[in-house]
């Protein structure tokens, strides 16, 4: 009848679109390529996807709606960035794009380009976009704020591994990521003691939870639905 709606609902309650990613022996024996839809195939999320994903683990998306998009700014490297907006940034959709100035998050991980048509979006895996993640001053000042939002809720290590999973997965930390969690904390901190005061004011426990946050916004998890 030409409703949208019962269009989605049709589709979002279909065994196919309800399939885990986890298949049985026999599944994966009959189908390997998975060109019968027996498993969810691995998904990485869009690019405006995950730049909101970012925004709000680490507590900066702004919420307001609507208006004249918002002003863009080329940084010295030569990497655009959007600007600040009630100090944080909109969801991606609310972001100015110019030709020649697409913000660099949105580039790297396959927006599509303004000038031709589009009837379907690239998806790529390359080295530029883990060397984003892991080298831009915007992703890492994201990392920081993370860091606050879990250090503000959690004062021990175990509670901060577990709600710091929590917030970037959406689901409880396992028993052997937590282990390896707090042993991570206790070896970046050890590592960052002899670095300091490479920021005044921040101690060396401080600086190893936001080398975790930075970790886990790195992380396959983050970027792929399975």
């Amino acid at each position: 009848g030409w409703s949208i709606k019962d269009m989605h609902r049709l589709i979002m309650t279909s065994a196919a679109y309800r399939q885990a990613s986890v298949a049985s022996p026999a599944a994966i024996e009959a189908d390997p390529n998975n060109e019968l839809v027996s498993l969810m195939a691995l998904r990485r999320i869009r690019a405006e996807e995950l730049n909101d994903r970012m925004l709000s683990v680490a507590s900066r998306l702004a919420t307001s709606m609507f208006g004249r998009p918002d002003p863009v700014s080329v940084r010295s490297d030569g990497l655009v960035t959007p600007r600040e907006v009630d100090g944080g940034w909109r969801r991606s959709i609310y972001v100015m794009h110019r030709r020649k100035e697409i913000p660099t998050v949105l580039e790297t991980f396959d927006q599509p380009a303004m000038n031709p048509n589009c009837e379907q979006r690239a998806t790529s895996t390359v080295a530029q976009q883990a060397l984003y993640l892991l080298n831009d001053t915007r992703v890492r000042q994201l990392s920081e704020s993370f860091a606050s939002r879990v250090a503000a809720q959690a004062d021990n290590p175990t509670d901060q591994v577990k709600l710091a999973i929590m917030l970037a997965y959406g689901r409880p930390a396992r028993s052997d990521e937590r282990q390896l969690g707090v042993e991570a904390l206790a070896e970046f901190a050890q590592a960052w003691q002899g670095q300091l005061p490479a920021k005044k004011g921040v101690s060396a426990a401080q600086q190893a939870l936001q080398t975790y946050c930075h970790t886990l916004l790195n992380s396959a998890e983050f970027l792929y639905v399975d």
